[in-house]
């Protein structure tokens, strides 16, 4: 479990330089191309609510290929979230504007990279990295720019429906075990004790992102401590029951500082 949440340490610790990357630009009044500003409560409903059912609906009639396409929407939506944030960082640094085009290179891999894994081309292992990769670098651009308001309803929404889906054990009743198993060998990426999902590593960076936005560097650590923490009961509760729910402790952890930071600035 010790290295698993090491290892799970990385990708929040490059959220928080990600979301540094990103306030730092806004600050210089560079702009991440995400107009969140108008974005409210009710939006978020609105957004969880059709992401849910259109996701149930592809899982029951084309799992195996809707997982392919979000596992490619994934990686092509991360790829252009990574140089969203070398733009920013070479702008706000004043580094000469030509040398941009420096990072292309990565861009193509990571395009090459993402057909590569929706056609079952691309190794296990480079496929991980490039979920991940994506997840954070996506994550802290939402964090970043979308309001606390609207995060903290779309992740409990979040975390609400996985307690649901797992304990209800949806999916598996919908797409039988077979069409289960091919969705998770897509979609989850495999640790030492368990299994941790792409949309988990979205959530878990979310926050960190958004939790810099609000409390500032020390909040978003002691963020994503929480975070940590509420991953490693939720391993030990696998362990005795042989499932759990990898969003809700999380996330109930991690809102905490915060929902009581906004609490205080409201109040």
């Amino acid at each position: 479990m010790l290295k698993d949440l090491a290892f799970l340490t990385i990708p929040l610790a490059a959220t928080i330089l990600a979301g540094v990357i990103v306030l730092s630009g806004r600050a210089a009044g560079f702009s991440t191309g995400f107009a969140a500003n108008g974005t409210d409560v009710l939006t978020a409903l609105i957004v969880s609510c059709v992401m849910i059912s259109g996701v149930l609906y592809g899982l029951k009639h084309h799992p195996k290929r809707l997982a392919s396409i979000l596992v490619l929407s994934f990686t092509l939506i991360g790829t252009i979230s990574g140089l969203i944030l070398l733009h920013i960082l070479f702008e706000a640094s004043g580094i000469f504007p030509a040398l941009f085009l420096l990072a292309l290179p990565f861009g193509y891999l990571g395009v090459r990279w993402s057909f590569l894994a929706y056609l079952g081309s691309l190794s296990r292992r480079k496929t991980s990295f490039l979920l991940i990769l994506s997840s954070t670098l996506l994550g802290a651009l939402i964090g970043a720019s979308f309001p606390p308001a609207f995060t903290i309803v779309f992740l409990a929404g979040l975390a609400l429906m996985d307690l649901l889906v797992v304990e209800t054990d949806l999916l598996s009743r919908l797409m039988g075990s077979s069409g289960y198993g091919n969705v998770a060998s897509l979609t989850t990426l495999p640790l030492q004790t368990s299994f941790v999902g792409i949309g988990d590593f979205l959530a878990y960076s979310i926050l960190s992102s958004a939790a810099l936005r609000i409390l500032g560097l020390y909040g978003a650590i002691e963020t994503s401590i929480l975070i940590l923490l509420g991953i490693a009961v939720t391993f030990q509760v696998t362990k005795t029951r042989g499932r759990a729910p990898g969003l809700l402790l999380p996330i109930s952890l991690g809102l905490t500082p915060l929902v009581l930071g906004l609490s205080s600035i409201w109040m």
